[in-house]
């Protein structure tokens, strides 16, 4: 079995016509027949021709799936900063919600309802239709409920998937988390106070509340989509 440096591990990137090799815990692994890395690519998230041995203990699944495919050489060495990289053990019933991609699911529902939420509100007041404005508030009910699980399953994923990592991005995402919730708390109180908006009289603070709701959203979706596509969670 040959032994591959680095430099020659990167060649085998799959581009051009070149095989498709990764590195897990020193072991160099063919990927090329796999349809989840064409041309070198996984997703969007990894390339061929490096080592994956850190990248793996943030996936949803371990090294047997690697273990399936042939494998072609060791690694030369292994940086020994990443050999002593910590990790923490979720335990089962973490491990099961990780598994399952809790966070990436639970997320999607809060971001869609917070942002229609102001959309309907504007609907109501060009069309006087009042079931639109009840479509919105409803919205901004669900939305704070959803909101919930969603910021404790980030928590849950950062913690574990991500061995609580300090990176920008995410001190970013826990702050944006912790500012959305005291927010929408802040538009159901004040909707909720004033009853049913009356078409013919905007309010304008209503308006304002619920649109400043949309760049929270927007900010904290994008920092989630750096983490898991731009590789600035690793």
């Amino acid at each position: 079995m040959s032994t591959l440096k680095p430099k020659e591990l990167a060649r085998c990137d799959g581009k051009k016509g070149r095989p498709s090799h990764v590195a897990v815990d020193g072991e160099v692994y063919d990927v090329s027949a796999s349809p989840l890395w064409e041309r070198g690519n996984h997703f969007g998230q990894h390339w061929a021709g490096g080592d994956l041995t850190e990248a793996l203990s943030l996936a949803p699944h371990g090294k047997e799936v690697f273990e399936r495919l042939e494998k072609v050489g060791v690694l030369a060495s292994v940086p020994a900063a990443r050999e002593a990289a910590p990790r923490r053990i979720p335990p089962a019933w973490a491990a099961k919600l990780i598994s399952i991609h809790s966070h990436p699911m639970t997320v999607h529902f809060p971001q869609a309802f917070l942002v229609f939420a102001p959309l309907f509100l504007v609907f109501f007041y060009a069309t006087g239709v009042m079931s639109f404005e009840r479509t919105a508030y409803h919205l901004l009910c669900i939305g704070f409920i959803t909101a919930f699980p969603a910021t404790a399953t980030g928590f849950l994923h950062w913690w574990y998937k991500y061995g609580g990592r300090s990176r920008p991005v995410f001190k970013l995402k826990i702050v944006l988390s912790l500012l959305l919730l005291p927010v929408v708390a802040l538009v159901y109180a004040f909707h909720t106070s004033i009853g049913i908006l009356a078409p013919a009289r905007i309010s304008w603070a209503a308006l304002l509340l619920y649109f400043v709701m949309i760049p929270l959203v927007v900010a904290l979706g994008r920092a989630g989509g750096l983490i898991v596509f731009g590789g600035k969670g690793q």
